[in-house]
């Protein structure tokens, strides 16, 4: 009897056992490696760079982004101690561990291009309502700061919880100027500098960076050393990097001397210096350009030039004096620039603050129309003066029967606008797609393309929640050389000394040339066999030698 129970006792304990075991068997949590398009293929985020430790030293560093969850839903209370990570099936103990706790805040700053070119296709207002929906989506407790930029940094505000502020300046940003997304990420990253907890820039363009004092490499030299992560927004479609020529038809006759209007500070030909300069300022690296001064003369032009110092300066030199010859001037812009038979797209811009005077022109304004038609060459026509000084109906009439612009300038400042204005129409042909990747690509960040603006408020909403989401990894590789090797990384989630998750398994290539270990034994071996191969020519010549000696010789 005693027997019988407790064979019962185990049979029970041995049905209980199955589903026990078979539920401890199945993990808990599931990892999944954040990742990104790069060359065409979805790869694992991993990022692998030298920075420099709490010692001072530069090492090696490797950082990894991925997600813990638990029945599809993102779990962002996992303690730090509770996540292993090996490389090589080692495990890694210098980890600096980021998770999306209360605990470890994360700290933002939107870095807007409020350009120009944001005017077209109601881009403006898309932009403001995919920022809002941005910080609506954050965690009260997380810090957000705001720079608007053009060529110019124009708002600057630090992160902090309040954000009506920050929204308040999001309402009110109007599109003007170019694009300067690379200084302007520069400043984000600074504003992160020291933070800690979890952080991140960015970055939304339209645009070409074409008026930055930094350049990429210091950007990603800058985040890199933040430990700040850039995440990209390219707002349309990448650009063809089309080359653009132009020809600036430039009035310096006498009246020029005045300003535009009494509230002008300036003389209308400083004014046309300022606004001239802005223009070559903006040109796409590859675009070229030439000046066509003129007044009651026409000279011949120069070579057309990249160069926008030597340019600047020819246009410094113009002074006031003699009449108006516009249509011959013109008439000759439009020659040059057809004769050139350039690739790419062609313009003629051209300003005047008067009509053609007596004697005038030689050609009838007619003749420049049919010149221009037949060349396919746009004229966009610039008057500058008050009421009544220009021609307006006949500079309309140029512009429009070429597929050009018409604009009424009545002062220095709308002057510089229209110059600046016109340089974005002809030369940002669209996004940098390639410089925005460089930026996410090599500081651990993203790149999210929106070819259609429709799109802005779906990769802001998603990005929140990403942002809020991941757990990035940091640590020091285990192996500090650039062997061109291989390494493999796991993660997992190990509680009270069980792994409640299933293992992610990733990995990273490092550059370098591959050199082979092996024993002392094996390498001395090998050399003998070396050594014995290169003797080997010389014995079997000295044996043929001995072999075909004539008999009686010695």
């Amino acid at each position: 009897m005693h027997v019988n129970a407790r064979l019962l006792l185990v049979s029970i304990a041995c049905v209980l056992a199955v589903p026990l075991s078979a539920h401890a068997q199945t993990p808990l949590y599931k990892i999944e490696m954040d990742q990104v398009e790069k060359d065409g293929q979805v790869r694992d985020r991993v990022f692998v760079g030298r920075q420099t430790d709490r010692q001072g030293k530069e090492k090696l560093f490797v950082t990894v982004q991925f997600k813990i969850l638990q029945e599809g839903q993102p779990v962002l209370d996992i303690a730090p101690t509770e996540i292993v990570v090996k490389e090589d099936g080692r495990v890694v103990k210098e980890l600096e561990i980021h998770t999306p706790t209360a605990a470890e805040a994360l700290t933002t700053v939107l870095a807007m291009d409020i350009s120009g070119s944001m005017a077209e296709h109601n881009k403006m207002a898309e932009a403001k309502q995919a920022a809002r929906l941005f910080l609506d989506r954050l965690d009260g407790r997380c810090e957000s700061g705001l720079i608007l930029f053009d060529h110019k940094l124009r708002v600057q505000e630090r992160p902090t919880t309040e954000q009506s502020r920050i929204r308040s300046f999001i309402d009110a940003a109007h599109p003007q100027g170019g694009t300067a997304y690379f200084d302007a990420t520069a400043e984000a990253i600074e504003m992160l500098r020291g933070v800690k907890g979890r952080k991140a820039v960015v970055v939304m363009t339209d645009g070409v960076d074409l008026n930055s004092r930094l350049k990429i490499r210091d950007v990603i030299e800058r985040a890199r050393s933040a430990d700040v992560p850039i995440y990209t927004i390219g707002v349309g479609e990448p650009g063809k990097n089309t080359p653009v020529t132009t020809v600036l038809v430039l009035d310096h006759s006498g009246s020029m001397k005045q300003p535009a209007d009494d509230r002008d500070e300036m003389s209308k030909i400083k004014a046309l210096q300022r606004a001239a300069s802005r223009f070559i300022d903006i040109m796409r690296p590859g675009s070229r350009t030439t000046l066509l001064p003129f007044n009651d003369e026409v000279p011949r032009p120069k070579d057309f030039t990249a160069d926008r110092e030597s340019l600047k300066a020819d246009i410094r030199r113009l002074r006031a004096s003699g009449g108006t010859s516009l249509y011959d001037a013109t008439y000759e812009a439009v020659q040059t620039l057809d004769a050139a038979a350039l690739e790419g797209n062609k313009a003629v811009i051209v300003l005047t603050d008067g009509v053609d005077e007596e004697p005038g022109s030689r050609r009838r304004f007619e003749e420049v129309i049919a010149r221009a038609q037949e060349s396919k060459i746009p004229l966009h026509m610039l008057g500058l003066g008050r009421p009544g000084e220009v021609n307006d109906e006949v500079m309309g009439q140029m512009a429009r029967e070429t597929g050009g612009t018409y604009h009424h300038v009545r002062n220095e400042q709308a002057l510089f606008d229209t110059f600046e204005n016109l340089s974005i129409q002809l030369h940002d042909d669209g996004i940098d797609e390639a410089s925005l990747k460089e930026l996410a690509e090599k500081t651990g960040g993203k790149y999210f393309p929106a070819h259609d603006i429709s799109q802005l408020r779906f990769i802001y909403q998603g990005l929140a929640e990403e942002l809020q989401s991941t757990y990035t990894v940091t640590f020091p590789s285990l192996r500090q050389d650039y062997d061109g090797t291989s390494r493999d990384i796991n993660v997992s989630v190990v509680r009270n000394g069980v792994q409640v998750s299933d293992v992610l398994q990733g990995g990273y290539n490092v550059g370098g040339v591959i050199v082979p270990e092996m024993s002392r034994g094996v390498y001395l071996t090998l050399l003998g066999l070396l050594g014995g191969l290169l003797i080997l020519p010389a014995s079997l010549r000295r044996f043929s030698r001995r072999t075909t000696t004539p008999a009686g010789k010695t």
